[in-house]
């Protein structure tokens, strides 16, 4: 309710009244004040006619506009911006995606070379062997590392007593 008192002859009010924004008691005075008032139900009169008007006009203009090229226009535009944001979307994801996937396939490689098993080397030639009554020497090649290994073997008294027998 409204506290504070207006004369009924308020544009505001009317207005108000109008457009239904009154509670019941203003509603009541304003209808009461309407029945003695001309000036106040010409001016009703007069704003049921403006809106009626305006309503008219509306329509009018509504009738002209062609909604389905609007809506098919606005569909259109946004369909395109989202595919451009999804593109960029995409190659910003790819601007950290690809780095991830390069780092990872290096830790995959460094990890699979560390842990995996290496092949058992066996010599691929004897180059030369030398054998003599304190001892043997055989030189090796390693097939996958190229390495070459030298093997000394001396025998001990014992061992050179049973050979001589």
């Amino acid at each position: 309710m409204n506290t504070h008192q207006v004369s009924p002859c308020d544009d505001l009010l009317l207005s108000r009244y109008q457009d239904g924004q009154l509670d019941a008691e203003e509603k009541a005075r304003v209808e009461g004040h309407l029945a003695e008032c001309a000036a106040c139900r010409k001016e009703i009169e007069l704003l049921a006619f403006f809106s009626q008007e305006v309503r008219r006009r509306i329509d009018m203009a509504t009738d002209e506009v062609d909604f389905p090229a609007i809506e098919k226009a606005v569909i259109v535009k946004a369909l395109r911006q989202r595919r451009s944001s999804i593109g960029s979307a995409w190659f910003s994801a790819l601007k950290v995606l690809v780095p991830a996937v390069a780092v990872a396939s290096v830790l995959l490689f460094i990890g699979y070379r560390q842990f995996k098993e290496p092949p058992a080397t066996a010599p691929s030639a004897i180059i030369n062997s030398f054998t003599g009554p304190i001892s043997s020497v055989m030189i090796f090649e390693t097939p996958n590392t190229h390495q070459t290994i030298l093997w000394y073997n001396e025998a001990t008294d014992e061992e050179r007593e049973q050979n001589a027998v």
